[in-house]
């Protein structure tokens, strides 16, 4: 079983927004492994509870595509995460961490329900142990999702800049990887072999449109920090000087044709710097600022009192120990709060 291929049904998983299905067809001891850890050893941001259905075999029809022993397998791998087999499990709040399995005689398959543990989405924190990084995530995941990560964890130009960036590398070795098995005619090694059977090339571009899209938009919103407004300016003069040589290399060839286009992109690009030039930069509110104001300031509060000289109140050292639990706090709210690809 390919990792690559179970970090890609694990970002789908982690990516759940409702009750969702998925299948374990091909998925043996270690994979199942690899999949819990990663898409359900964390719990699930949500507004609301769900239930995940994992066809795991089937009578005839279907019976080749699953181990015989798939469905306690992955109750296994369940009980090593800290899941609960209970077989009046439901899709309720009470039902975090359990599990149940259904022989569904209708539909002649096999299933395992898993009720996942559950985070608002506004929780701050529990992404710091998760088993999949945030550019495994935007790579494995399909669009529905990668939409909705983008929108809750790149809130910045920059940050969704990096991530396109990661995109255009996962795309890149994509290609190399092609290249290679059709130039060389040789077998793949299998951990090439493992990302070329997980990754989807039309999946990449179609992520990687939607980020260059959301891009342009935020350009023309005038949606940059001062340092992104630089940024911009600095690769369109690179583009302008790239033109340029271009034009320049045209009209030597006596290529007037091409020169007249080449022209007309050099204006395109000058229009397009002197708008971006023209912008006036925003500053980025982080989230839970004003949380993370009030924690900092109760923290300060707290060391003035440990500095001071005076024998402590009873009341003055319950204070101080709640200092341990508001630093675990302010820490997960600054996590959350840079999102994913911050500097």
């Amino acid at each position: 079983m390919s990792e690559d291929k179970a970090k890609k049904l694990a970002a789908e998983i982690q990516a759940s927004s409702s009750s969702e299905t998925f299948d374990l067809a091909g998925y043996g001891p270690e994979g199942l492994a690899q999949l819990v850890k990663a898409g359900l050893g964390t719990p699930i941001r949500s507004a609301e509870m769900m239930r995940l259905t994992f066809v795991c075999g089937g009578g005839k029809k279907v019976r080749q595509k699953y181990a015989d022993n798939l469905p306690s397998l992955f109750g296994d791998a369940l009980k090593s995460s800290g899941f609960v087999e209970d077989r009046g499990a439901a899709a309720s709040l009470d039902c975090q961490g359990r599990y149940k399995f259904q022989h569904d005689t209708d539909k002649d398959l096999k299933f395992v329900h898993v009720f996942p543990r559950i985070a608002p989405p506004d929780t701050p924190g529990g992404e710091g142990d998760a088993a999949l990084s945030p550019a495994d995530l935007v790579i494995f995941a399909d669009l529905p999702a990668f939409r909705t990560m983008v929108a809750k964890k790149t809130p910045s130009f920059s940050q969704r800049r990096r991530a396109l960036d990661v995109l255009k590398a996962a795309k890149a070795r994509l290609a190399a990887i092609e290249a290679k098995q059709l130039a060389e005619l040789q077998p793949l090694s299998e951990e090439e072999q493992s990302y070329y059977d997980s990754s989807d090339a039309d999946g990449l571009q179609a992520k990687q449109d939607f980020l260059q899209a959301l891009l342009e938009e935020m350009i023309a919103a005038g949606q940059l920090t001062k340092p992104e407004q630089s940024a911009v300016l600095e690769q369109l003069q690179q583009k302008l000087e790239a033109v340029e040589a271009q034009v320049a290399a045209a009209a030597a060839a006596g290529s007037s044709k091409k020169e007249a286009k080449l022209r007309e992109a050099r204006e395109k690009l000058e229009a397009r710097r002197a708008a971006v030039s023209a912008l006036k930069p925003i500053a980025n509110r982080p989230k839970f600022a004003s949380e993370i104001g009030a924690v900092q300031k109760r923290l300060a509060a707290l060391d003035a009192l440990e500095r001071s000289a005076k024998v402590l109140s009873l009341d003055d050292a319950l204070k101080l120990n709640a200092r341990p639990k508001l630093l675990e706090d302010l820490k997960a709210m600054q996590a959350e709060s840079r999102g994913w690809f911050a500097e």
